[in-house]
């Protein structure tokens, strides 16, 4: 009966605090958009500087659109805003009625008295306040690693193109071989 307590309690606050938990694990650690690599925080700005952004590359224009949008900063306030907004509304959403209808449908599960007014923010303690501003931080922080992903992906893809066109065409002259070893 004990995991079932714990079981319900991670449902209702676990979520969204592991959503912060694991990039917290991680704070000395940044990505460096389009070098595709991991820098200590002390070397980030010699690895950005050594990164020439302005060298002229072949790249895609679908990963190339979707770098710049992932990186401009007004899209990442507009995503980070909805996502502290969502965040705020389900930490005032209510979940002290259905504690008790849990408790109702099976005696012990819930473990402790929750008031039929309470919040996932209550129930996640009083640092769950900080959780819609820290998730929204952490979308831009996230789609600023996305648009260097998808300028990486901008640069690569004439290539992998190029590298499957190839393939295509030796698979075809192997098939004909194949064929023509037969008779």
């Amino acid at each position: 009966m004990r995991s079932t307590v714990f079981s319900a309690k991670t449902l209702l606050i676990a979520l969204p605090l592991f959503a912060v938990a694991a990039p917290a694990a991680a704070q000395d650690i940044i990505f460096v958009p389009g070098t595709g690599e991991t820098v200590a925080d002390d070397d980030a700005a010699d690895v950005a500087i050594a990164h020439d952004d302005t060298a002229p590359v072949d790249r895609d224009d679908k990963f190339g659109d979707l770098a710049d949008r992932f990186g401009d900063p007004a899209v990442q306030d507009g995503v980070a805003a909805v996502v502290e907004r969502a965040t705020g509304a389900m930490m005032n959403m209510n979940v002290g009625r259905f504690a008790q209808a849990i408790e109702r449908a099976r005696p012990g599960t819930v473990g402790r008295r929750i008031p039929s007014d309470a919040t996932v923010g209550d129930l996640a303690g009083r640092d769950a306040r900080y959780l819609p501003e820290e998730l929204g931080e952490r979308s831009r922080e996230a789609m600023g690693m996305m648009s260097g992903l998808a300028r990486a992906m901008a640069v690569m893809m004439p290539e992998f193109e190029r590298m499957g066109r190839e393939m295509e065409e030796s698979f075809r002259t192997a098939k004909a071989e194949a064929k023509r070893n037969r008779y």
